[in-house]
């Protein structure tokens, strides 16, 4: 890497042209479509801010899971505007959504929707700060250690909607830009750890799609090698 660093600054003369070729390599994407590198390197499904679908999901030897719960998370101080509590409450269930082929998909695959359970709210002040996916999991990890958020079950998704004006990154990604929702796993010293994160988006509707989907890809495509 050093080598081809060297190589570029000789080609181009200049230290911006190898800051301009490390921004392009960090972009690079996965070969499956509808996929990214997350902060660590690995592999993230994500909703793209298009809405568009790589095509029929075939199966890939993993997982998937039992039953799908939504624990929500509504993270940053915009949650605490009036003007935005009817959207979060609209977002409390989203498996509820009538016709949705998202939720239609988990019950043909025999995945249980489970009642969802209460929300937390938490108002951090994350606005100055660019929200990638290294910080969620640290959130989670404390959220889970302080005992704010219930120990997961087999059948957990976490869902964090960021608040208006938080700016969320995946890599090299920019939320609102490049995705409208992803999914991820880690390893906690409580379990594995699904969750689902969600920018804010201006379109209710949108919004409310952006998280059903992830939240359905999370429960098919729980560590990657299950159905997409």
């Amino acid at each position: 890497m050093k080598k081809f660093a060297f190589w570029i600054l000789l080609l181009c003369g200049s230290v911006s042209c190898v800051l301009a070729a490390q921004q392009q390599a960090a972009v690079d994407r996965p070969a499956e479509p509808n996929f990214a590198f997350d902060d660590d390197g690995g592999k993230v499904q994500i909703v793209p801010a298009d809405f568009s679908v790589a095509g029929t999901k075939t199966f890939h030897g993993g997982s998937v899971l039992p039953s799908a719960q939504q624990i929500s998370i509504f993270l940053g101080a915009g949650w605490g505007d009036q003007q935005f509590r009817p959207r979060e409450s609209s977002l409390l269930d989203i498996t509820a959504t009538a016709g949705s082929s998202h939720i239609a998909e988990m019950q043909q695959h025999n995945i249980k929707t489970l009642r969802a359970a209460p929300q937390l709210e938490d108002f951090s002040d994350l606005t100055q700060t660019r929200v990638n996916d290294l910080t969620i999991q640290q959130k989670l990890s404390d959220l889970l250690k302080s005992k704010a958020i219930p120990a997961p079950k087999a059948g957990t998704v976490f869902v964090v909607f960021l608040a208006p004006g938080v700016q969320s990154t995946l890599g090299g990604l920019q939320g609102g830009i490049d995705y409208v929702a992803y999914h991820n796993f880690v390893n906690l010293e409580a379990g594995e750890i699904h969750y689902v994160v969600v920018p804010f988006h201006q379109n209710a509707d949108n919004h409310s799609k952006a998280a059903t989907r992830a939240f359905s890809e999370a429960a098919l495509n729980p560590n990657g090698q299950g159905w997409f």
